[in-house]
Parts: structure tokens; sequence; C-alpha cells
């Protein structure tokens, strides 16, 4: 990816279902960004959460929904976590989607950081790597990952499958994701400003009807797949009951 040229400092690449969790400061990454003094690559561990015992669609922000995930100081057997970086645009770095690649010759040279603002570790600056151990690093952020969402809405993803590998979304994908180690609440202090830019949006008169007719869209394949064996299936994984009705 190539964006030299258009006055663009810094890219952050991320899902729709991925947050970042800012400890300190007024919880923006501008903020945090100069506290670290503004370094050319800031490399943040996801934090996975479950289904846990939420069965049901629910059109509210996630973020308010879904309070039980991973350990934020996983024990070495758990350390392992993915990554999404905010990379400066510079000529040593090559922008991808979960972190940047710099040659081997100047790797060493960056001031690249993660999530506790330490140095990234040098031995993978240079390879591909989705994600490492990462005990230690998430004093100052973390990436708040909602891979699964209700079991209803899980349904909904495992039929429209995943957009790189045909097939991985399945039954090992959601057991492998549905982390409910600990209680997370974290994310609770930043629903208030969520909900006043929602507010806001909702004023846009097209953009509320889109969004509307996005949840109906999302409400009737729900409907549809509730019918099939595999949520069946999950409910049995889950530990969950039908809801009512």
């Amino acid at each position: 990816m190539s964006l030299s040229g258009t006055g663009v400092d810094y890219v952050f690449l991320t899902d729709v279902d991925e947050f970042p969790l800012l400890r300190g400061g007024d919880g923006s990454l501008k903020a945090l960004m100069k506290r670290l003094d503004w370094p050319d690559v800031l490399t943040m561990p996801e934090t996975v959460f479950g289904t846990g015992d939420i069965l049901e669609y629910r059109d509210s922000p996630i973020t308010g929904q879904f309070l039980r995930s991973t350990s934020m100081k996983p024990g070495k057997w758990r350390s392992r976590r993915g990554f999404k970086s905010i990379t400066r645009v510079d000529p040593r770095l090559v922008i991808r989607n979960h972190r940047p690649l710099a040659r081997e010759r100047v790797a060493g040279d960056l001031r690249w950081l993660d999530g506790s603002g330490k140095d990234f570790p040098l031995e993978f600056r240079h390879v591909h790597q989705k994600g490492t151990d990462a005990r230690g690093m998430f004093d100052l952020v973390t990436l708040n990952h909602y891979t699964l969402r209700s079991l209803e809405s899980f349904l909904v993803k495992h039929a429209r499958g995943d957009a790189v590998a045909e097939g991985r979304v399945d039954k090992t994908y959601f057991r492998r994701r549905n982390q409910v180690v600990v209680n997370n609440s974290e994310m609770l202090a930043n629903l208030p400003r969520l909900e006043e830019e929602i507010a806001t949006l909702r004023q846009n008169t097209r953009l509320k009807e889109l969004h509307l007719a996005s949840v109906q869209a999302h409400q009737a394949k729900i409907a549809k797949l509730k019918s099939t064996p595999f949520y069946e299936e999950l409910l049995s994984i889950a530990g969950l009951a039908p809801a009512d009705g």
C-alpha cells in the first residue's frame, strides 16, 4: 500500500468488530500517540470477547453488551495474541493489515512500540507474523475484539462465511473464540461518548433509514437460520436454552 504524497501521517487498519481500549489521558488515539512521542509503529494486542450467555441479537453498541473476555494477564500457555497496528507512512515500512513489515537492515532503527509502550520485539519486525507472546503488552492499549457477538449474530456470520478462508467460520472457530475467562467492563467508561456520537449520526435521516434497514435484514436472516440444525448445535456448545417464541 502506497500513501506517499497524500498528506496522511499514520494508517490504522482495523475491522468493524475491533475497538481500541486506551488507558489514561482522554481516551483518544491522538492523545496516546502524543504521549508516546509519535512512534513509527504502535502494535496493540487483542483481547477477545466471547458470547458468554448472550443469545439474542440486540440493536445497541456491542461494547456495552459483551463484558467477558480472555485474560489481559495471560500465562505462558495462553500468551499468543493477534495484533493490529498504527503505522507511520514511511518508506521503511510496508503497511499490512495486522502489522507492518520492515526490511531487516532498518528494523532496529524504528521506534516500534507495543501496547505497554515498550519496544516491540526486534525479531518480529521483518517477518510476517500476525501474533506472538503478548505478556506485558497491555498496560496502555489493547484492541477489544468482538469476533462472535451474540449467538444469533454468529449464525449470520457462519452463513456468510469468511472473506479469506472458506469454511473457517465453523463450530471450532466458535469454541476457540468464545472467551469468557474474566469479567471485563473497562470499555463501559466510553459508552456515554459513543452514544452521543450515535445520536448525532441518527439525526441524518438517510443514515437512520439505512441503519434500520440493515437491522431488519439481520433480524430476518436470524429468523431463517434459527430453523437450521446448526443453531441447535451452537446452543448445545454454548450451554444456552432457546429464547421463548
